[in-house]
């Protein structure tokens, strides 16, 4: 339940998966293979606009053809102040095993990732909290990947870039 609501209050990750793409690249800072974005937030039950929300993000694209096959994000949790990540992979993934993320060096101890619901451009995960140990490893690793199966049962292993992660990290926290 408590992941749930915690996906609930990190709607606006869910929102516009493909919102960087939108935004001319002069707009997003970048740090490495990171980007940052800032949006206003969900509207509160007195119609007012949310607090602002930030996070960073990877895209990843299809060598061949350059579409996007995944976006991975991770933000900070308002009330909590912890680290989230949400993936969102095409369609075609099998969903009862959810995903999985892996770091160099923590491939035994992958952070599981149940899908939350799926639309047109895509299928998003649950946000799930990063533990210290593993945004540590983010830092220093320079590889990670999402691993997920497929509808043919055939597993997709998607490479994710840790180049410019700490620099990314450090500009979400400080939120400059």
């Amino acid at each position: 339940m408590r992941k749930i609501i915690l996906s609930l209050l990190l709607l606006a990750f869910v929102a516009q998966p493909v919102l960087a793409e939108e935004k001319k690249a002069k707009d997003v800072p970048t740090f490495g293979d990171w980007g940052k974005i800032c949006e206003e937030g969900p509207a509160g039950p007195d119609g007012k606009a949310g607090k602002e929300v930030c996070y960073i993000f990877q895209n990843v694209s299809n060598k061949e053809d350059g579409k996007l096959v995944m976006q991975v994000r991770v933000g900070i949790a308002p009330k909590n102040k912890k680290p989230v990540m949400i993936v969102t992979l095409p369609l075609g993934v099998l969903l009862p095993p959810g995903a999985a993320f892996l770091v160099e060096g923590l491939e035994k101890e992958p952070v599981k990732m149940p899908f939350l619901a799926c639309a047109p451009e895509g299928c998003t995960t649950v946000g799930q909290v990063l533990d210290s140990k593993v945004v540590e490893a983010m830092k220093k690793k320079e590889k990670a990947a999402v691993r997920v199966a497929l509808l043919n049962k055939k597993v997709l292993t998607l490479p994710v870039s840790l180049k410019g992660f700490s620099r990314a990290f450090i500009a979400l926290k400080s939120g400059k």
